[in-house]
């Protein structure tokens, strides 16, 4: 397998650049995932490295060759796309085997390679079943395998399992990440859910507007959010936004007031204008009485989820998300009083720039008090 190395690219489309001077280092044995909403660029940087789109500047380097001006042929990498690229006349023994006999591989290595694939894969038993007989995860395995079967330098997907339903998904990702760590391959997805990255992923890179927000594990993207984008993107239940000001070490705003960290109070007070702060549904603590430092709300709306029951609450103004046990039950209309630990807090500036937040180690738990 190989690293990959993006160095300054740039890409624009009439007089719009998407990217500017974009750099990105993906190390061998990786599993990276491109993550953004719609039009952040992540697909156009992983057609750039396949070769599929043309850079304006910059260069890729997939281990130590530059292969920026190359066809996407003489490349070595395997790709898969959303949409599998299977031949549904064909036997899934011929869709394996075909990028191989294009390029005119002796049977004997066909055969053997096609019966790697498909023992790793297990799918032996799909061999000589055409691929509309099959089930669509089963397709699936395959789009996959015609990609292994090459024997690539480096894998790209592109939102390889968005079309699959949810208990599909799982089962994909699954057998994505042990396919990749098997073969220790060098792999980068694209994926537009934050779920599908947090679940994968070695590192995440998430985009908006060409521009790379954050590069890191799940776990740091997730409790130490770089800005107001990433803090608002990642997370199966998003993270609560909210404006407010800095005034004697608390941060107020439309109808609450939550005491701020000690630690970061010199930080707050060289803010001048308005600030976010941020807080995730699962690390507040909901009290039928007041207490202090809670601030009041009144329940709206309780989902039960399993284990767990999202609320929706409104604190002034703004809806907030609250996650709790399931077996606490919050009556719709009736008001509540609600804290946020001061460690839990995360406070973005007025360019949305992270100014304080929680240590990484902390991993708040919700619950209700009497």
């Amino acid at each position: 397998m190989a690293n990959v190395s993006l160095r300054n690219l740039a890409k624009r489309f009439g007089a719009t650049p998407l990217f500017d001077g974009f750099s990105l280092d993906v190390t061998d044995g990786e599993l990276l995932c491109l993550l953004g909403p719609s039009g952040s660029g992540k697909t156009t940087l992983l057609r750039m490295i396949a070769g599929l789109e043309e850079l304006d500047d910059g260069d890729i380097f997939i281990g130590s060759r530059e292969v920026s001006r190359l066809s996407p042929r003489d490349r070595h990498i395997g790709m898969m796309f959303q949409g599998y690229a299977l031949y549904p006349h064909l036997s899934v023994r011929e869709n394996l085997a075909y990028p191989l006999r294009v390029r005119h591989v002796g049977k004997d290595e066909v055969a053997a390679r096609v019966g790697e694939v498909t023992r790793l894969l297990r799918v032996e038993h799909l061999l000589d079943r055409r691929i509309q007989q099959i089930s669509g995860g089963e397709q699936q395995r395959v789009a996959i395998g015609r990609a292994i079967v090459q024997k690539p330098s480096l894998y790209l997907l592109d939102e390889p399992i968005s079309n699959l339903d949810a208990s599909l998904r799982e089962s994909v990702r699954t057998e994505l990440r042990r396919l990749q760590r098997e073969l220790g391959a060098t792999m980068i997805m694209v994926t537009h859910d934050q779920l599908d990255a947090l679940a994968i992923a070695d590192r995440i890179a998430v985009l908006h507007k060409g521009v790379l927000q954050q590069l890191g594990r799940p776990e740091e993207l997730y409790l130490n959010p770089a800005n107001s984008f990433v803090a608002g993107f990642i997370g199966q239940l998003r993270m609560n936004l909210l404006p407010c000001r800095h005034r004697n070490g608390a941060l107020e705003g439309d109808g609450f007031s939550l005491p701020a960290r000690p630690d970061a109070i010199e930080a707050l007070s060289a803010q001048s204008g308005e600030i976010t702060v941020g807080f995730r549904p699962e690390a507040v603590t909901v009290h039928r009485r007041a207490v202090a430092d809670a601030c009041l709300a009144k329940v709206e709306t309780t989902q039960f989820q399993g284990e767990r029951a999202i609320s929706v609450l409104r604190l002034g103004g703004t809806p907030i998300h609250v996650s709790l046990d399931s077996r606490v039950r919050l009556e719709v209309g009736r008001s509540v009083w609600l804290a946020v630990p001061p460690d839990q807090l995360h406070v973005f500036g007025p360019d949305g720039e992270r100014i304080s937040g929680p240590a990484a180690a902390a991993k708040p738990e919700a619950a209700v008090a009497g």
